[in-house]
């Protein structure tokens, strides 16, 4: 599972690494493609919940690393949606083209915004990696994936709990506070004074972030309420994500093996579940 796809072609993430783009943007693109490529396809894969030339959608698709890896291994359609448009045009959209991948971009909001028509029942996969802990409603979150989704198909979510070390996204702040783990569940009153004196462009999303307070059983539940059946779940304490993101030989640390521990299920760095649609 932790062996990369074979391919004749250059690995992406160094095109595009040699290539004028913002440092951030060549980060985030290494850790979503080799992700994808090294953890979330090989998982699919031993689930045989990947068909050959599957159509795939990536909710919260960013800069489009993992969908375009999809993509790599072959896709009948992919297509990758965002709540920033300038994004998916600036960014995503030429990421694609100069890797000579066919993917879609579409400016969509998976709570708010009406499905499309032809988006019902088209996809094998949808992927929601670090995005669902994000929504106001994961519910209806899912309520509305599961319209897109063909019979049998599946839902593949990642998500950092809020009770983890980090799951406040503190980190964010850009304080020294903010790098502290579990400082996000001090009281309220103290918390939000923190954040009141971090960097003013995330301090909205950490307080809705507070609210939301995403949980793995919240998800299992909202997911069974939407019709969905559970076709596999994962939980690490160190996550698979590190290595690509810090490009550190970091190990990852699965804690699967224990997930019937409450504590261990809400504690743990990541959450990882496969949801499918019944035939």
């Amino acid at each position: 599972m932790t062996q990369p796809l074979t391919t004749s072609n250059p690995d992406p993430a160094d095109v595009i690494a040699g290539m004028d783009w913002h440092p951030r943007t060549k980060r985030n693109f290494r850790m979503q493609y080799r992700l994808a490529v090294h953890t979330l396809i090989p998982w699919l894969e031993s689930l045989h919940l990947l068909p050959a030339n599957a159509a795939v959608c990536e909710i919260g698709c960013a800069e489009g690393g993992v969908l375009d890896a999809f993509v790599e291994r072959g896709t009948s359609y992919a297509l990758g949606t965002d709540i920033m448009a300038p994004l998916l045009e600036q960014i995503s959209a030429p990421i694609a083209e100069h890797l000579g991948l066919s993917v879609a971009f579409a400016h969509h909001d998976v709570i708010y915004d009406a499905i499309p028509d032809v988006w019902r029942e088209r996809f094998d996969v949808v992927v929601l990696r670090d995005v669902i802990e994000h929504l106001d409603d994961a519910s209806i979150a899912l309520q509305n994936i599961s319209r897109i989704i063909k019979p049998g198909g599946v839902i593949l979510v990642t998500f950092p709990p809020y009770l983890s070390a980090f799951g406040g996204h503190q980190q964010l702040l850009g304080t020294t506070a903010g790098n502290l783990p579990w400082v996000h569940l001090l009281p309220k009153s103290l918390f939000f004074g923190m954040i009141a004196k971090g960097d003013p462009m995330n301090q909205d999303e950490l307080r809705r972030l507070h609210r939301i307070r995403c949980s793995p059983d919240q998800i299992r539940r909202d997911a069974k309420g939407a019709g969905l059946q559970l076709a596999g779940e994962r939980y690490f304490g160190l996550r698979p994500v590190f290595r690509w993101k810090y490009n550190k030989p970091i190990p990852t640390l699965e804690l699967t093996a224990l997930k019937g521990l409450r504590p261990v299920r809400a504690l743990a760095m990541e959450a990882a579940f496969v949801f499918r649609k019944p035939v």
